[in-house]
This record gives C-alpha cells, sequence and structure tokens, in this order.
C-alpha cells in the first residue's frame, strides 16, 4: 500500500488549464481585443439610437407633409395613428438587426441562437395564438380603417359591450380606450369583434319639446324656423339649418314638438343642451313656455251613486 501511494503522490499536477488562464488574463492583447469589441457594441447602440430618431423624424415628416391638391391630403387622425404603428415597427426591426451585430461582435453563435430560437419560438406558438390573433386582427383594423387615434368608438365583443370612449393609442397588438370617466381601458385585438366609430360623420340629435295643449303649433313652428334661420350659426358646432319636423305625439296633456339637429361628430350632446335653452329663452319671448304634465282628477261621489 505504501509504495503505491507514494507513487500517486509523486505524479505531476496538470496545471496547463491555469497556466492557460492566467497566460490569457495578463495579455494585453486579451485586453484590448475585449475593448475593442465593448466599443464596437457601444458605437453600434449610438448608431442604432441615431438610426430611430432619424427613422421616427423621416416618418412623421412624411405624413406631416401637405400637398397643395386636398384631394390627395390624408385625414391627420389616420395619419396619426399609421405613424405610430410604423415608428413602432422601425424600432422593433432597427434594435434586431443591432442585437444581431452585437452579438456576431462578440463571436456568438448567431446562427445557432437563431436556430434554437425558431424551435422554441414554434413550441410557444401554439400557447401563443391568441397573441398572433391580436397582431391580425390589428393589421386589417389599419388595413379597413375602421377607426383612428381620437375617434369615438364603441367596441364590442360577441354581441357585449367591452369598452366605450375615446381612442388614445393603438398598437398592432392592443387598443386603449378612455372611458367616459377618464378609466383607461385595454382591449386585445383579438377581441374585437364589431366597432361602432361615432367620429367619421354628422351626429344627429332629436330635440324635443313640451308645449301646452293650447298653443297654436302652426304659430310655434314658423317662429322656430324663423328663429333658426337667422341664429343657427350662433351654434358652431350645428353644420346645418335645425329643421322643425313638427308634432311628434301628445302625452300626459301636452304636445310634444320634435326639432332636428345636425352637429359635427360627437358634439350633439352638448349643442341639444344649449340649443334646448336658446329655445326656451326665445319661445318666452313669444309668450310660450314649456308646459308641465298634467292629470285630470275627479272626484267621484260614491255615495251618491249607491
Amino acid at each position: 500500500m505504501f509504495p503505491i501511494l507514494n507513487n500517486a503522490a509523486t505524479e505531476p499536477l496538470d496545471l496547463t488549464f491555469i497556466e492557460q488562464i492566467m497566460h490569457d488574463v495578463t495579455n494585453p492583447e486579451t485586453w484590448l481585443n475585449i475593448g475593442t469589441k465593448i466599443l464596437a457594441a457601444i458605437a453600434l447602440i449610438v448608431v442604432a439610437l441615431i438610426l430611430v430618431r432619424i427613422a421616427n423624424r423621416v416618418i412623421n415628416n412624411f405624413f406631416s407633409y401637405k400637398p397643395k391638391s386636398k384631394k390627395i391630403q390624408g385625414n391627420p387622425k389616420r395619419n396619426q395613428t399609421l405613424i405610430n404603428v410604423l415608428q413602432n415597427a422601425a424600432t422593433v426591426v432597427i434594435w434586431f438587426v443591432v442585437i444581431m451585430m452585437i452579438l456576431e461582435t462578440f463571436n456568438l453563435p448567431v446562427r445557432t441562437l437563431l436556430a434554437g430560437a425558431g424551435v422554441v419560438g414554434l413550441a410557444v406558438g401554439f400557447g401563443a395564438q391568441s397573441l398572433v390573433k391580436d397582431m391580425i386582427t390589428g393589421f386589417f383594423i389599419i388595413l379597413e380603417n375602421q377607426f383612428d387615434k381620437s375617434d369615438f368608438v364603441r367596441i364590442n365583443s360577441t354581441g357585449t359591450t367591452i369598452g366605450e370612449g375615446e381612442v388614445i393609442s393603438f398598437s398592432l397588438r392592443a387598443t386603449k380606450i378612455q372611458g367616459w370617466e377618464g378609466e383607461l381601458i385595454v382591449i386585445p385585438n383579438g377581441s374585437i369583434s364589431e366597432v361602432v366609430n361615432f367620429s367619421r360623420y354628422n351626429a344627429i340629435s332629436m330635440l324635443d319639446i313640451n308645449l301646452s295643449l293650447d298653443e297654436d303649433l302652426d304659430e310655434v313652428e314658423d317662429i322656430l324656423s324663423s328663429y333658426f334661420e337667422e341664429n343657427w350659426k350662433n351654434e358652431e358646432t350645428l353644420v346645418s339649418v335645425p329643421e322643425v319636423l313638427g308634432l311628434q305625439g301628445i302625452e300626459n296633456g301636452e304636445s310634444i314638438m320634435r326639432i332636428m339637429l345636425e352637429t359635427e361628430p360627437m358634439e350633439h350632446f352638448g349643442a341639444t343642451r344649449r340649443m334646448r335653452k336658446r329655445i326656451k329663452n326665445h319661445l318666452a319671448t313669444k309668450g310660450i313656455y314649456i308646459s308641465v304634465p298634467k292629470m285630470d282628477i275627479q272626484d267621484f261621489d260614491v255615495a251618491g251613486n249607491e
């Protein structure tokens, strides 16, 4: 046993690997090579930042250019939507290319990494079908011009309203909407099955005025028509002269006079309130007042009928 132990103890240790590491660490060329690669990576990052800013500026200037012909001028809201989407896409592409170049600079096997990422991506793809659906739906929303940034929309999913408000942000994956009370609603594009856009065409509002049954309705119609012809432009949101449609119905002892207002998109709420006040004040100067519901109550002599 002792001779064997002595022979084992006398075997020299293999220090080649450690010596190689020490040689590389102490070699100035190693640090020079690493420093060169780090500087190259920093330069690529700076170039990427510059390219992103240039791309964003070019895209913004392209859509901000106003040609002399009105026929080829784009919708400002649609242009802003396209600017956001294209700038995001350009940023992703530029950074992807730069990251690949940085990996190549450090002699990392980019092709092997991409091949491995492809296999992993294939496996993840089966679980990311909703993401693919979101992006495809977002693409068709842009292609079909269903809505733009700043539009007021109602979004439904399988017949149920999931969001209503102003579009404040749109991307290929999701749409962000600000609701009536300022709440932020983030909706994946794949969940959008129906879009109601209130901002594309002029809004129509039906304004009902309650009058007494004793009023001369023909006279009231003439008064309102004359008033609208002379003063409708005082309401800036109106796009045409309000139209007196006539007697809409008789309820609770009142005559209901209906007036149709055509306003700019999404301006009918405020315009209806303001026009109701102006009509009420104008009719009052003519001795015509808004009526209140009446109920006819009769006192029957039950005892006398027995």
